[in-house]
This record gives C-alpha cells, structure tokens and sequence, in this order.
C-alpha cells in the first residue's frame, strides 16, 4: 500500500523578505535553505518543515520572458494556471506550534510583535487547552498551545 507523506507546508506571502523576518523571530532559527526570492523553507524539529513562497517572482520572471526562455522554465498548464488563477494571501491554514513555557512565549511574541499576538484563550472541550493566537505579516494565524 502507498502512503502519502507531508513534505512540508507552506505559506504563500506577499512580501518574503518581511515574512523570512517574521518567521526566524518566531521559530527562533534561520531559514534552512532558500531558493532566490522565490522559496525559504525552515526545517522544524521532528521532521516537518514551513516554507515560504513568493508568487511575485514567478510573476516578475513570466513578464520579462521571452516565449523561448518561458518554454524552458514553465510548462503551458502553469502558465495557464498562474493566469486564471488569483493568488490568495492570508489566513489559508492555522499552523500549530505546542511549546514547553506557554507564558514565557506568550511574553517573547507579544514583545515581538504586539499587536499581532491574541489575548491567552482557554477551550475545556474534551481536555483543558490554553493557547493564543499570531498573524504573520500576510494575515495567517499560527496557534501556540502547551498541548
């Protein structure tokens, strides 16, 4: 039987720089690997990596084609694609990160990014579960919980 594996999840950002910036703060570590403007990948404990990626380049780099170089570097589908499709921004997946220190963190991303950072929530469902929410730069929300 064929099993399906997560490679990694990523975000689609509007500005890679600010959102490189954003997410080394917030994971603590420098991005793993980056692939010009266009793609910055963190590998986080445990196997998984968040990456980021900048549709603004592929944008840039199919308008300054000409039909020969396009040919090289896109097949016509993603062409066809990037055209009809809009690119979306913000709050298209949660990422959930559980940390050892709830409040010590809580404390670190508030002085980070302020206003960014929800008040402390508690959901007592099926277990007790104390978390807050962060907006990164394109409006996509990252839970952090003790769980």
């Amino acid at each position: 039987e064929l099993y399906m594996y997560l490679g990694c999840i990523y975000l689609i950002v509007k500005d890679i720089e600010k959102s490189a910036d954003f997410y080394s703060k917030l994971l603590k570590m420098n991005p793993s690997s980056q692939n010009k403007d266009r793609w910055i990948s963190f590998n986080i404990v445990g196997g998984t990596a968040i990456a980021l990626y900048n549709q603004k380049f592929d944008d840039r780099k199919i308008a300054g084609s000409s039909e020969e170089e396009l040919k090289v570097n896109y097949n016509k589908e993603y062409l066809n694609y990037i055209k009809e499709n809009k690119t979306k921004y913000g709050n298209n997946v949660v990422l959930n990160f559980s940390v050892d220190d709830l409040k010590a963190e809580y404390i670190r991303l508030k002085e980070l990014f302020d206003s960014a950072v929800s008040k402390m929530m508690y959901v007592n469902i099926v277990c007790p579960y104390n978390f807050f929410m962060v907006a990164d730069p394109d409006g996509n929300l990252i839970e952090i919980t003790d769980v």
